[in-house]
This record gives C-alpha cells, structure tokens and sequence, in this order.
C-alpha cells in the first residue's frame, strides 16, 4: 500500500519541509502538506483536519520554532500524542524528526523515539520505519487486527457531492469476526454499519438547500461541509468490549472545524447490553464527584507537561467547567484491564489550539464506588 504521511511543520520552516516532502514522495509515500495540497476556496483549517485523520502516519518536524510556538502545530503534535492510546503498543504512527538540535517537549520525548536529521544515517532510520510502517498496515488491511475473541476489519461509506455547497464524508465503521462469538460478532458489525449508513445519510447536504451567491464556484471548486469519523477498538475480552470514535466536521463557511469523541461500552454475557458510566457505581453521584476530582488534578499535571507551567486562572475555569462533577462532562469514556480513560474533546476544557486531551483514572482509585458485579466483569482476562 502507498503510505498516507501528515507532515506537520512550523512555517518558519517551510524550506525544509518541502525537502522532506519531496524525500517522502522518492520513498514511495503519499506525503502531505497545506502549501501542496490546498487549492483555492477550501476551508483550509478543516482539509488540514482531515488529513491529518486520514494520515496512516504524521510526522513531526521539529525546530526551535516550532517547539516554542503555539497554534497548530501544538495542536497537531498533542492530537497525535493522543491518538497513540488507539494504536497497537507496537504500531508506528508519529515520528518526531528534528530539523536542527532543539529542546524535545516533555510529552513527546517521554513517550516516542525522536531522530536527529543532522546526525548521519538519520534518514535511513526514517525509511526503515516508514517501511514498517507500511508492513503493519498492509497487514492490518489484509488480516484485520486482533482484539480479543474477535477480528476487527475496518470498512468505510465515502462519499463526494458537489454543490454551492456540497458535502466530502468519509465514514468507518468496524466489521467483526470471531470464531468463538459469532452471534456477538454479527451484532456489532450490525449496530456499527447501521450507525455508519445513519451517519452518511444524516450528514448529506441537501440539493435544495443551496446558496450559490454565497458559495460560489472558485478555480473549478465550490465548497464543501465534511465529515470525517474514525475508530479505535480500545479493549476487547469475551465479557467487554470498549471502542471509540473520534468524530470530525466543519460547515461551510465556517471559522474552523471541530470534533468530538462518541465511545461505546458494550457487556458480552450471552447477548450484547450497552453500557453507561453509571452501570458501574453503586452511587453514580458520589463516583461522578471522585471522578471530577481526579480528572481535573490529571489535566492540570499534563498542562504542566504540554505548556511548561502551572495553569492560570482562565485555564483552570476551563478544567473546571469541562471537568466538573457533572455526568454529562464523563459521557465519553472507556474501559480497559485496569482503568476508565475519559476524553475530552476541543473546547469542552481548553481552548481550540490546545487540542484534545484523555485522563486514565485507576480503578484502584474507584473501588469503594464499584458495583461487585462489575468488579468481576473488568476482572476478566484481557486480549487487546
């Protein structure tokens, strides 16, 4: 397959990324970047969005400009440190590579392997692991990839509409299939199609609502709304299945795009049951309001990390308000062998540039508030 690369980069370094664009294009990947790709008209903050969800592998182009410098290169470096939880522990999927010596951010040195381009055989570090990158994903689209009783391949409505405007969706959805759990298989593969069939037909534009004066025709192109949905299977046992979406969009003629999580926590015990947050407590109340607290120290720690500093005033009434003692800030979570991760998505505790941002919270520091019974449910032996 021909590798999809997101290359994120700091104008100020634009020469040089052009250098490693072209390099990428030598080694047989599809790179891609803004000043190459977008054309006249296009919401230029959303095609970026969407190529960076689309990307197979994004790397990061990193300087002493673009470390010290907030805005989208920030963001896009946070978003894909994110991303890594929906990743197999082994895949290859961001690639930090500095242009010149620079101080690495905590979050990315504490977590990825970086290259110095200046040092010799520094590329032919990145090839070998755009190559194994590209193994891995062949294998993936071959084979599907394994999550507990089940095997996981990945399908997709994509449609284009051209209009004044039109519409661009791109929507995947996961295809079960377990020798074990046949029945179980075919429910999901049934409930995630029918949201992916319910998703497109939702998000079509429609033809009679259409606004030329105000979305005219530029250089052959008109533009477009977008969506843009992504999954991840998170934890997969024979008694739980965790899964996320990352949903993407923007309007035409909007300011920017945006994107929100939709996570699905499903009980297997013989048939499939859906579960919420507060299936698991025996007080929801009382489990919100530990929760609340253990996010919001969480989110203050990685802003530490992120920014190098305790966070002011504004941004603690953010992490106060996203992540307060209130069910509704918690509806996007997982689960996992030994933790709920709770997702939060732009705007909910911070502000746009600042990206998305997860917390782990242990069970270990929940369980006076679980209910027993699913105490022995996350008990079960993992296969993710």
């Amino acid at each position: 397959m021909s590798l999809k690369v997101f290359v994120s980069y700091a104008k100020e370094d634009r020469d040089l990324a052009l250098k490693y664009y072209d390099l990428l294009i030598q080694d047989g990947t599809r790179p891609w970047m803004d000043v190459k790709h977008l054309l006249p008209g296009q919401n230029w903050e959303a095609e970026i969005d969407r190529a960076f969800s689309d990307a197979n592998v994004v790397v990061l182009l990193l300087s002493k400009q673009s470390v010290n410098k907030r805005g989208f290169v920030q963001r896009e470096a946070n978003d894909a440190i994110e991303r890594l939880r929906y990743k197999q522990p082994t895949d290859i999927y961001v690639i930090p590579l500095l242009l010149e010596p620079c101080e690495v951010p905590n979050h990315i040195a504490g977590r990825l392997q970086y290259v110095d381009l200046s040092t010799a055989g520094a590329w032919e570090q990145v090839q070998a692991s755009l190559k194994l990158a590209a193994e891995q994903q062949s294998i993936e689209i071959a084979r599907g990839l394994d999550a507990g009783p089940f095997r996981v391949f990945t399908e997709k409505f994509e449609e284009q509409w051209q209009g004044t405007p039109g519409h661009d969706i791109k929507i995947e959805y996961p295809r079960f299939e377990s020798a074990s759990l046949p029945n179980i298989a075919q429910e999901l593969t049934f409930f995630f199609a029918g949201r992916a069939a319910k998703t497109l037909i939702e998000s079509r534009q429609k033809p009679w609502d259409q606004s030329p004066d105000i979305y005219p025709e530029i250089d052959g192109f008109t533009a477009m709304n977008g969506r843009w949905d992504g999954f991840g299977v998170v934890h997969a046992t024979t008694q739980l299945l965790s899964l996320t979406y990352e949903v993407g969009w923007y309007g035409a003629g909007a300011a920017h795009p945006n994107s929100h999580f939709e996570t699905y926590n499903f009980a297997i015990q013989e048939q499939l049951h859906i579960l919420s947050l507060e299936d698991f407590f025996k007080d929801a109340p009382e489990a919100i309001k530990r929760i609340s607290e253990l996010c919001i120290a969480a989110l203050c720690r990685e802003y530490w990390i992120r920014m190098g500093q305790k966070p002011d005033e504004e941004q603690m009434k953010w992490f106060q308000s996203g992540a307060g003692p209130n069910a509704e800030n918690f509806a996007a979570f997982t689960v996992s062998a030994d933790h709920f991760t709770f997702l939060f998505a732009p705007y909910q505790v911070s502000a746009y540039a600042m990206g998305r941002w997860s917390v782990d919270v242990s069970f270990y520091d929940l369980l006076d508030a679980l209910q027993a019974n699913d105490l022995h449910l996350l008990a079960a032996p993992s296969h993710a």
